[in-house]
């Protein structure tokens, strides 16, 4: 046989080939998805039976967040200082561990838990005109590196509280919150968990699928005496833990009930309720 005629029907064989290993991982990709429907109805079936309801439409995909650990940059907080306060002045530090800073514009705080609290002077930070509170407290966060997410905005007699949660890589960390307190358009005080510093990743353990972590769910809400009848949400995102300056970041699920919200660790499927 010449080689022309050879190599062509070699050639078509590798295509053959080709298009069968296509079909087949088109095939089991087509399971994996069928298999997973099927998890996810049952795992909401599963929580009905238990007396929650929560649509199917509503159930997100498995969590993709990676556990960190962070350094914590205590050098920063002087820089931040700095921003909201103008030139300010080292006054007090008990052992290094809570610095407090004075400025023109009002005084700050900052503890090792990342804790912190800044008053200000009168009219050091007005809304400018147009400018809603959302708008201002948003920017005011941006300058001190401050990602904010979540936000709300709530009023308490004469005071208007701008509240948010700092998001780190995109990702909201619930146990990191700050409110911006403002009264006639002039910022009175923020305070707060920062975070602040360089983050690594953390072990790789590996994290339980969405319809596991349901059951998880209903089986800590039992267990912990809980009651709900409801999910309005999932939401993945971190909580922060440790002390010092090395903070782990764990990724969670926070269920949002009609009774609360709970969260729901993502590698152990431990279920604690909010603050």
């Amino acid at each position: 046989m010449e080689w022309s005629k050879l190599k062509t029907i070699i050639l078509l064989m590798l295509a053959g080939v080709n298009l069968f290993l296509l079909v087949l991982v088109g095939l089991r990709a087509g399971r994996g998805a069928f298999y997973e429907d099927e998890t996810r109805q049952a795992a909401v079936q599963v929580l009905e039976q238990g007396g929650i309801a929560f649509g199917l439409e509503r159930v997100p995909d498995d969590i993709r967040l990676p556990a960190l650990s962070l350094t914590r940059d205590r050098d920063s907080e002087g820089t931040v200082a700095g921003i909201l306060l103008g030139q300010v002045t080292q006054i007090t530090e008990e052992g290094g561990v809570r610095p407090r800073y004075v400025g023109e514009n009002g005084t700050a705080e900052f503890s090792m838990n990342g804790s912190f609290l800044v008053e200000f002077t009168e009219n050091a930070w007005s809304l400018q005109p147009g400018q809603s509170t959302e708008e201002a407290s948003r920017d005011c966060l941006t300058q001190i590196g401050f990602q904010p997410a979540d936000a709300a905005v709530s009023t308490l007699g004469e005071e208007t509280v701008f509240t948010c949660v700092q998001a780190w890589e995109g990702a909201p960390v619930f146990s990191c919150q700050v409110s911006l307190t403002w009264r006639d358009g002039v910022l009175l005080r923020m305070e707060g968990v920062r975070l602040a510093g360089q983050t690594t990743s953390g072990t790789g353990q590996e994290l339980l699928s969405t319809p596991t972590v349901l059951l998880r769910f209903l089986s800590g809400i039992s267990d912990g005496g809980y009651v709900c009848s409801r999910i309005d949400d999932m939401q993945a995102g971190y909580l922060t833990g440790g002390s010092g300056r090395t903070v782990q970041l764990t990724p969670v699920w926070r269920v949002s009930t009609d009774t609360g919200d709970y969260y729901v660790d993502a590698a152990s499927g431990a279920v604690t309720p909010a603050d």
